[in-house]
C-alpha cells in the first residue's frame, strides 16, 4: 500500500451507513490507482540463506550409506506425483532434502538423484525469485521482471513470482503485460491452496484484479500469522478506497509501524480528527521518504483546523522548493458546506444554541440595542419617553415624542427619520439615512454611534467597529458605543486591549455608576467573567429589551434554566410579535427535546404563530440566519420562499431588501442559479455594493459553478471589507485551486492562526 495512495480531507460523513456495492467493483484506472505490491518475500534473503544452509548441510553426509528399515520404492513415487505448481515453503524444501536422503540412505539412489534434481531446479526457481525481490527493492523494475519470468519458467514459483511480475509490469507502466501476469496467478491460486499463505495470496491477486470484497474476505479470514502487518496493511488500504476510513484505520493500527505515520495521519484527516492526523504528520517528516506528501498533507491538515498561517508558511516553503509540482500533489476544489443545504446534517449539527456562539451573541445584542437621540434639554422628556416606547410593541407613540424632538436641528430631523426606518427593520436605509449626513457632522457621536449600530445589525463588523470607537471618543461618557466597540473590535480580531482599558477606566472615574453596571457587564462578557455576570444577572434592573436579552444570555451561559426561562418569557411578553423574541422562547420550551421533535414543534409552532416577518424580510443579518436556521430544520424553507416571491412581486418601497432576503434564503434551498442572477440585479441594476452582499453573491457564484465570476466577486468583497474572513478564506481556496499559491499565501496569512472555522466553505481533495 502506497502512502501517497490514501486522499485525505473530505472526511466521509456518514460510513456507517454508507450503501452497498456490488460485490465485484471495477477501478476504470489501475494503473493510476495502485503503485506497488505488499512484496511477499519481504524476509526473503534471511531466508535464502537457512535454505542453502540446510542443502549444504544435508547433502553432506558420510560415505557409508545407512540402511533403514522403510519402502523406497513407496517412498519415490509419493515424491514423483509431482503437482503442477508447489508452494514455496522453507519447510517443504527441507522435507524433500530429508526424504531425498532417506532414499539414497536406503539404497534407491536413481530415485533420490531424482529427487536432488528437483531440489536443484526448485532452488533455482528461488534464486531467480530473490534476485527479482531484489531488485524491485532498488526500483530496477525491467530487471527483476527478467528475474520473475525464469523463475516462472521453471515451473516453480509460479504464483508468488507472476504477482510480482505483475507489479513489475505496473511499474513500467505497460498494462498488457500486467493483466497477462495477474490473469497467470489468479489461475494458479488452486494450486496453492494448501500453504500457509494462501489467504494472503488471494488477497493480493483479486486486489490486483480489482476485485475489493473478495481481496477483504479472503484477508479478514487469514490462513497464517505471517506477513499480518502486511494483511492488514492491504485490508486497510482496500477499506480506504471504499472510504470505509474508521475501519481502514482500526485494521492498520493493530501491526502500525513509525513508517505508517503519514498513512495514519491520512486516514485521521479523511475521519476528521484533524489534531490527531497533525500528530502523525509531523511525526511522518522524519519518517518517510516522501517529505513533499507529508507537507503537502500538514497544509491541508492546518488549513482545517484554522492555521492559515502555518498553512501558508509550508505552502511557500514546497513551493520554493518543488515549484509547480508541488501544487500538484493534493489538488484541491473550493466547494460549500454540506451542512449548508442538507437538512439532516443541519439538524445533526444543531445544538439548540442558535445564539450563543460570541458572534451571535454579540448580534442578538446589538439587535435589541436601543438607537439614540439627541440630548437636548428642551426635548428630554419627549426623548426620555420615545426612548423608553422604543422596542415594547408601542411604535407608533415613540414616534411622536422623536418627531417632536426632532425639531431642535436638522440633524436631529435626519437621526429620527433614521430611527423611525431602523424602528420598521428597514435596516439598510436607516443606515443610508445616517451615512449620508455623517460627513456633515463629523463629530456627532450619537450620529456616530447610530450609524454603527445598523453596520452591526447588517452584520458589517469592520464599519460598526470604526463608528462605535469614534462615538465612545467623540463621548468618553457614551459607554454603550465603548462597549459595543469592543464587541465589534474581538470580531474583527482588532488590538482592543488600549480601548478596552480606556473604557473600563472611564467607568471607574464615573461616581454616578454603581459597581455593578450594564457597560461594564456588557465587557465582562467579552471577558467570560461570570462571576460578575451573576452578579448583573440577580441585580433589580428596567426590564428593556436589551437588558432582557442579555440576562437571557448570561442565564444561558452560565446554565441557569430557571432565570433563562423566566427572562425569555418576560422578553416575549414585552414584543409579542417580534421574531427574534419568539425564536428564543421557542428555544427555551423545545432545548431538552430531541432534533426531530425540535424539528415537528417548529413546523407547528412557526405556522400559526402570529408574528412580524418585517424583521426577516428587511431586516438585520441576525434574524435572517436565525429564522432560515429554524426554517430548514423544520423543512419550511421551500414555504418561505413562495412567500417571499409573492411579497417581492408587491413590494413597492424597498424591493432591494426583499430581494436580498429571496436570494439568501435561494441558496439554502440549492437554487443557486437564481440566486447567482437575484445577487447580479442587486449589484449590477440596485447598486448594492456592501460587502456582504457581494460576499453572498460570489457564494452563489461558487454553487452554480461560475468560477470565474466568484473570484471577481470575492476580490471586490476583500476590498469592500479587508476584515471579511469568510471573503479571504474562499478567495484563498479558489486560488489554490487553479494553482496561483502566492495568492492563496497572501490570503491565508491575512487570515492567521486565528482558529478561523468558514461557514460556507470547505474543499475536497481532487486526487
Amino acid at each position: 500500500m502506497a502512502e501517497e495512495e490514501i486522499i485525505i480531507l473530505e472526511a466521509s460523513e456518514d460510513e456507517v451507513n454508507k450503501p452497498k456495492k456490488e460485490k465485484k467493483t471495477k477501478n476504470k484506472k489501475p494503473l493510476d490507482k495502485k503503485k506497488k505490491i505488499i512484496i511477499i518475500g519481504a524476509s526473503i534473503f534471511a531466508l535464502l540463506f537457512v535454505i542453502i544452509l540446510t542443502i549444504i548441510i544435508s547433502t553432506r553426509g558420510s560415505d557409508e550409506p545407512v540402511v533403514l528399515d522403510l519402502n523406497t520404492t513407496q517412498l519415490a513415487n509419493k515424491l514423483n506425483k509431482k503437482k503442477s505448481y508447489v508452494q514455496f515453503s522453507p519447510s517443504r524444501l527441507e522435507n524433500m532434502i530429508k526424504k531425498a536422503n532417506l532414499l539414497y540412505a536406503g539404497g534407491n539412489k536413481e530415485e533420490a538423484l531424482k529427487v536432488y534434481k528437483r531440489i536443484s531446479t526448485f532452488n533455482e526457481a528461488i534464486s531467480y525469485y530473490n534476485i527479482g525481490v531484489a531488485k524491485m527493492k532498488e526500483k530496477n523494475f525491467k530487471d527483476a521482471l527478467s528475474s520473475f519470468k525464469k523463475a516462472i519458467g521453471n515451473e516453480e514459483q509460479i504464483c508468488v513470482s507472476a504477482i510480482n511480475a505483475a507489479v513489475c509490469a505496473l511499474e513500467l507502466k505497460d498494462e498488457t503485460l500486467f493483466k497477462y501476469y495477474i490473469d497467470l496467478a489468479y489461475s494458479y491460486l488452486p494450486y496453492e491452496s494448501n500453504a500457509p499463505l494462501y489467504s494472503y495470496y488471494v488477497g493480493l491477486v483479486n486486489y490486483y484484479r480489482n476485485y475489493y470484497y473478495e481481496a477483504l474476505s479472503a484477508l479478514s479470514n487469514s490462513t497464517t500469522d505471517y506477513y499480518k502487518y502486511e494483511q492488514n496493511y492491504l485490508a486497510s488500504k482496500i477499506l480506504a478506497s471504499e472510504n470505509l476510513n474508521t475501519r481502514a484505520l482500526n485494521k492498520l493500527q493493530k501491526k502500525a509501524k513509525i513508517d505508517d505515520s503519514l498513512t495514519m495521519g491520512l486516514l485521521y484527516s479523511r475521519i476528521g480528527e484533524y489534531k490527531i492526523a497533525k500528530e502523525h504528520l509531523i511525526k511522518a517528516i522524519g519518517h518517510s521518504d516522501d517529505p513533499l506528501h507529508v507537507k503537502a498533507a500538514l497544509i491541508l491538515v492546518n488549513n482545517k483546523l484554522g492555521n492559515l498561517q502555518d498553512s501558508a508558511s509550508s505552502m511557500s516553503e514546497i513551493y520554493k522548493q518543488y515549484d509547480l509540482n508541488a501544487t500538484k500533489v493534493y489538488p484541491i476544489k473550493a466547494i460549500l458546506k454540506k451542512s449548508l443545504f442538507d437538512v439532516n446534517l443541519a439538524q445533526k449539527e444543531f445544538n439548540k444554541v442558535l445564539f450563543f456562539n460570541n458572534r451571535r451573541t454579540y448580534s442578538l445584542l446589538f439587535y435589541f440595542a436601543p438607537f439614540k437621540v439627541f440630548n437636548a434639554k428642551q426635548t428630554i422628556d419627549y426623548i426620555r419617553k420615545g426612548s423608553m416606547n422604543i422596542f415594547i410593541d408601542e411604535i407608533g407613540p415613540a414616534l411622536s415624542y422623536l418627531k417632536r424632538s426632532s425639531t431642535i436641528s436638522k440633524v436631529n430631523i435626519s437621526i429620527s427619520n433614521g430611527i423611525k426606518k431602523a424602528l420598521n427593520h428597514h435596516t439598510e436605509q436607516a443606515n443610508q439615512i445616517f451615512l449620508k449626513i455623517i460627513d456633515l457632522y463629523p463629530k456627532h457621536s450619537i450620529l456616530h454611534y447610530n450609524l454603527a449600530l445598523t453596520y452591526a445589525q447588517m452584520a458589517d463588523f469592520s464599519k460598526a467597529y470604526k463608528h462605535f470607537a469614534k462615538s465612545y471618543h467623540l463621548n468618553n461618557n457614551n459607554y454603550l458605543a465603548g462597549a459595543f466597540a469592543i464587541m465589534t473590535g474581538e470580531l474583527i480580531k482588532q488590538d482592543i486591549k488600549k480601548l478596552k482599558e480606556d473604557v473600563k477606566q472611564s467607568m471607574a472615574n464615573d461616581q454616578h455608576l454603581d459597581e455593578s453596571n450594564l457597560y461594564m457587564s456588557l465587557i465582562h462578557l467579552t471577558e467570560n467573567n461570570q462571576l460578575s455576570l451573576s452578579r448583573w444577572l440577580e441585580k433589580e434592573k428596567p426590564k428593556t429589551p436589551l437588558n432582557l436579552a442579555f440576562d437571557t444570555v448570561i442565564a444561558q451561559k452560565i446554565s441557569n434554566a430557571k432565570a433563562y426561562r423566566q427572562k425569555s418569557s418576560v422578553l416575549k411578553s414585552i414584543l409579542p410579535k417580534d421574531i427574534m423574541t419568539n425564536i428564543l422562547y421557542f428555544n427555551v420550551r423545545h432545548k431538552n427535546s430531541d432534533i426531530k421533535k425540535y424539528a415537528k414543534a417548529i413546523q407547528i409552532d412557526f405556522k400559526k404563530l402570529d408574528i412580524d416577518y418585517d424583521a426577516f424580510d428587511y431586516g438585520p443579518r441576525i434574524v435572517k440566519e436565525s429564522y432560515l436556521k429554524l426554517l430548514q430544520i423544520g423543512g419550511l424553507l421551500y414555504h418561505e420562499r413562495d412567500r417571499l416571491v409573492k411579497k417581492m412581486m408587491l413590494e413597492k418601497y424597498d424591493i432591494a431588501a426583499v430581494m436580498q432576503t429571496l436570494a439568501y434564503l435561494s441558496i439554502y434551498t440549492h437554487d443557486f442559479e437564481k440566486a447567482y442572477v437575484l445577487y447580479n440585479e442587486l449589484i449590477d441594476n440596485l447598486k448594492k455594493n456592501d460587502s456582504a452582499t457581494i460576499f453572498l453573491a460570489a457564494v452563489a457564484s461558487i454553487g452554480a459553478n461560475h468560477t470565474e465570476n466568484a473570484v471577481a466577486l470575492l476580490e471586490l468583497a476583500k476590498l469592500t471589507n479587508p476584515k471579511n474572513f469568510e471573503s479571504r478564506y474562499a478567495l484563498g481556496l479558489l486560488y489554490q485551486e487553479i494553482g496561483n499559491w502566492d495568492g492563496a499565501i497572501i490570503q491565508y496569512n491575512k487570515i492567521g492562526n486565528s482558529d478561523f472555522k468558514s461557514k460556507y466553505f470547505s474543499f475536497k481533495v481532487t486526487r
